[in-house]
């Protein structure tokens, strides 16, 4: 009996190695059973998940200068505010130095403008008696250079959408970086360097595309080309840009203190008999004479003048072109000389008066 257990302990596992080998030799290898591995998922070939992304939210319109942007509050779409209120909200890219103007308009009596930075702080704004809103912060501008949110808001009555038009306009630097830049240009200026006169008119004319709703670099211009350069057509040019701002044409002038005709002299050329130099202002509906500290000494608006000539003195040696004003309520013209008294300058003067003070081209 012990022979028989011996011989079956024995050959038991003799018989399991060689099942196993045997499976080896046919290629196969053992299988356990209940350790049988998952098999492996086969791969996306598109290389896209199977999973559904979310949608993404739509990009904010961008705002450009100049250019309208219709849109709608709408109570199904539209972001709603705290307060009840709801907002469409856009992106403007803006410079620190930019003079802005934001116009609105819908059938909305309660629509509204908000301005917000990258941080989410509000830029204050103030509604003009136009309707217009500008930017109300200390220097008149947005505070840094850089991409600000502008929504449109509104209260809703009831479920009906109600649609806008919203505009902005770039008009121009705001006053504090003007009146910087043009008191820089100005105290630099000299007229006797001739390399200070080409900087100058360089920046002035960089000045005034960056700005041409403002009248003081217009007015500077037109004295350089004028008395400087002698480019009758430039100075004209920047003298019109001066006058269409609402600010002046400036022209140095001599006259009599009593505004008498050029008398002749023992040589044989002609003269004022009580010189005095000053200048002429030629605006918007209005002519004034003052001396060199801007005194004034005549004021004359197109209602009162009848009529602006030439008067040409010859003199033995030279030709003198003057202008006459002929106004109501005056006994005897106005006589003065534009600077060079010539007939270019005096021209130019004239058709100033004509086309912008009696004829109110502006």
């Amino acid at each position: 009996m012990k022979r028989q257990l011996t011989f079956l302990i024995i050959i038991l596992p003799l018989l399991s190695l060689f099942s196993t080998l045997e499976a080896y030799a046919q290629g196969g290898a053992p299988k356990l059973i209940g350790a049988e591995p998952a098999p492996t998922p086969k791969p996306n070939k598109t290389g896209v998940r199977d999973t559904k992304s979310p949608s993404r939210a739509p990009a904010n319109p961008t705002l450009a200068f100049g250019e309208g942007k219709n849109g709608r509050l709408d109570p199904k779409t539209s972001d709603k505010s705290a307060d009840g209120s709801y907002y469409e909200e856009m992106i403007l890219n803006a410079k620190s130095d930019d003079w802005l103007s934001f116009h609105v308009e819908g059938d909305n009596p309660l629509l509204g403008l908000q301005i917000l930075d990258k941080n989410n702080a509000e830029v204050p704004v103030a509604k003009e008696p136009s309707g217009d809103y500008k930017i109300n912060t200390p220097t008149g501008g947005v505070p840094a250079d850089g991409e600000y949110r502008v929504r449109v808001t509104g209260m809703l009555i009831g479920k009906d959408a109600s649609p806008f038009k919203i505009n902005v306009n770039r008009l121009g630097l705001t006053v504090m970086v003007y009146v910087e830049r043009f008191n820089q240009i100005n105290s630099n200026y000299r007229e006797s360097d001739p390399a200070s006169v080409a900087e100058t008119l360089s920046k002035l004319e960089e000045l005034v595309r960056d700005d041409p709703s403002r009248s003081t670099a217009f007015e500077l211009l037109g004295r350089i080309y004028l008395d400087i350069r002698k480019d009758i057509a430039k100075a004209e040019a920047a003298m019109e840009q001066a006058i269409k701002t609402r600010g002046v044409a400036l022209v140095k002038i001599s006259f009599d203190n009593k505004w008498r005709q050029m008398t002749k002299s023992r040589s044989g050329d002609y003269s004022f008999e009580e010189p005095r130099l000053g200048w002429l202002k030629i605006g918007p509906g209005q002519v004034t004479i003052t001396d060199l500290s801007n005194n004034s000494l005549l004021n004359l608006s197109g209602q009162q003048i009848k009529e602006s000539t030439k008067a040409v003195v010859s003199g033995k040696n030279s030709e003198y072109n003057l202008v006459t004003i002929t106004a109501d309520s005056a006994r005897k013209p106005y006589i003065f000389a534009p600077k060079t008294m010539q007939p270019a300058e005096t021209d130019l003067v004239i058709r100033l008066i004509q086309n912008y003070v009696v004829g109110k081209t502006y």
